[in-house]
């Protein structure tokens, strides 16, 4: 029963004499060194270590004989063993003595430690490489420990902080980091996290070692050790003092628009007054004068309308304020920081970095103008300012200037393809109006549009109608959301991070409208929108020159 007991061991087990000689191996150990059982019986227990030790080891057995000073029996620890090929590798090794009758035998438990180590050698490479990745992370990361001290400060943490990581590590982080009016705000926020309760995100001031604040917005997630249990959090940061601070001169701006829109209601307000004390006068003359009926009856429909206005007015101002507050910041946001830039490039080597950040104002400037500009058309169509002035025109040649001046908006790659019998027609319609839709259009095409995506346009006059095409492959349109399409200031969801008014395809329905034509579009959702638009030709078109379809 012994015998079965060690040779079904997993760990390998010696026997030797005082002198060193192996009296027993069970099979494990054999196997473990490379040899043969028979090859390690009779055998010094040396021939299993290297140097020094296979030399030094006899020495060893006398030293405990004559001192009885024992250094390793009783004691497991990790050393080296020599296989028969000569290779080493780590081993823990338990060492114990047995005392029989006349003589001591020292028995030798042998634990192989190769594929423990290598698992420590790739948890180390693997700690350091998630090391690297956190470091050239552009967000501040920072692990805290339930003690409230720092265990791992990322680079950009490091140089927010204008410390060291070795001076940051083991402190506590509400007195490294926290300014002191808050503190006890922030290790509150910290406790509801060790207590299980989730906050995904929060704000608050930090004090780097220069004494400057900074406004750090933080996603906060806990962890937890092996047995299940909270043992800290870990915290990714992201430095928003230059966006709260732009943030803030827009909320300005946005209360000083709000005054001057509440001033005009206030005036309309009073224009509303006014017609009700003359509907009272005209409800008064009415016993008296039948034929007032009828002008009362006016002046209470355009109160209505007064009032239906004030309403739509008060929405739009809502809207408006909601969409401002969002379409400015980003271009704001970008002149700002631009500009801050070129003020710190003042040497001569830095004009490539000044026109870089200039461009960028002037990219910036151009959206606002956009947004603006759509603001003004739909203004002046509101005020109906906008009448059909049609004149001759060449097809080919408006399509070649409309395709030429939106060349600017085309992104890396894309490109207009232009298809349709164009070449030699020519139509009786308002140039100016035209261009605008199909200017709105090849904005949208072109701005919810990949890179390298191409954009179809086709006209060709069928009958007396003008027919447009404009396709593109695009992101498309939700089909829930396809019912508000031409309505003011509606965008749908899938293009919220993508500038834009909404108000783009409510324009070009109403000067659809105005040529007394008709818009519809085909969407599928990741695979590209097709609008449609025909307009009736006043006059009919002249005869096609060339039949054959131009394409470019």
């Amino acid at each position: 029963m012994l015998n079965a007991i060690i040779e079904t061991a997993t760990d390998g087990i010696i026997t030797i004499g005082e002198n060193g000689v192996i009296e027993m191996a069970n099979s494990a150990a054999a196997h473990l060194f490379g040899y043969e059982i028979d090859e390690l019986l009779g055998n010094s227990v040396n021939m299993l270590m290297p140097s020094p030790h296979q030399e030094n080891h006899d020495g060893y057995i006398k030293n405990y004989l004559q001192s009885g000073v024992a250094k390793i029996i009783g004691i497991g620890r990790e050393v080296t063993g020599r296989k028969k090929d000569g290779a080493t590798f780590p081993i823990r090794l338990s060492i114990s003595e047995v005392k029989l009758n006349e003589r001591r035998i020292f028995t030798g438990i042998v634990h192989d430690l190769s594929r423990q180590k290598k698992i420590e050698k790739d948890l180390r490479a693997e700690k350091e490489r998630a090391q690297r990745y956190l470091d050239i992370a552009n967000t501040i990361i920072v692990v805290i420990g339930r003690d409230g001290q720092v265990q791992l400060l990322n680079d950009k943490g490091c140089r927010v902080l204008d410390l060291k990581e070795e001076e940051a590590v083991g402190r506590n982080w509400f007195g490294l980091a926290i300014p002191e009016e808050s503190r006890q705000e922030i290790k509150s926020v910290f406790q509801t996290l060790m207590e299980g309760r989730q906050i995904d995100y929060y704000e608050n001031n930090i004090i780097n070692h220069r004494g400057e604040r900074r406004l750090i917005a933080w996603h906060n997630a806990v962890l937890y050790d092996e047995q299940g249990n909270i043992s800290g959090t870990i915290s990714s940061g992201i430095d928003i003092t230059a966006q709260r601070k732009a943030e803030d001169r827009i909320i300005r701006l946005n209360a000083e628009l709000e005054k001057r829109v509440d001033e005009r209601t206030d005036e309309l307000a009073e224009a509303v007054n006014q017609l009700l004390d003359i509907n009272k006068k005209l409800q008064y003359e009415v016993k008296e004068r039948k034929a007032a009926e009828e002008e009362v009856r006016r002046n209470e429909s355009r109160l209505r309308r007064a009032l239906e206005k004030e309403k739509e007015l008060s929405n739009l101002k809502s809207r408006f304020v909601s969409m401002a507050s969002h379409e400015f910041r980003t271009p704001l946001s970008t002149i700002l920081s631009s500009a801050d830039l070129i003020e710190a490039y003042t040497a001569e080597e830095h004009q490539k970095k000044r026109i870089r950040h200039t461009t960028r104002i002037k990219s910036s400037v151009a959206n606002l103008t956009g947004i603006l500009n759509d603001f003004l058309s739909l203004s002046r169509l509101e005020e109906g300012h906008f009448e059909a002035e049609p004149a001759w025109m060449e097809l080919n040649q408006f399509c070649d200037e409309a395709i030429g001046e939106i060349q600017g908006l085309l992104r890396p790659g894309q490109h207009i393809e232009k298809e349709g019998r164009m070449k030699g027609v020519k139509l009786f319609l308002d140039k100016k109006m035209l261009k605008n839709i199909l200017f709105n259009l090849f904005s949208n095409a072109i701005k919810y549009s990949e890179d390298n995506k191409p954009v179809v346009c086709r006209m060709e006059v069928i009958g007396n109608n003008l027919h447009i095409a404009i396709i593109d492959q695009g992101i498309g349109i939700p089909e829930e959301e396809q019912q508000h399409l031409f309505t003011r200031f509606f965008r749908a969801h899938n293009v919220e991070n993508i500038q834009g008014t909404g108000l783009g395809l409510n324009i070009v329905k109403r000067y659809v409208d105005l040529m007394n034509g008709t818009i519809r579009f085909e969407s599928r959702l990741g695979e590209g929108s097709a609008f449609y638009v025909t307009l009736p030709l006043q006059q009919q078109a002249a005869p096609v020159e060339d039949e054959h379809q131009t394409k470019q």
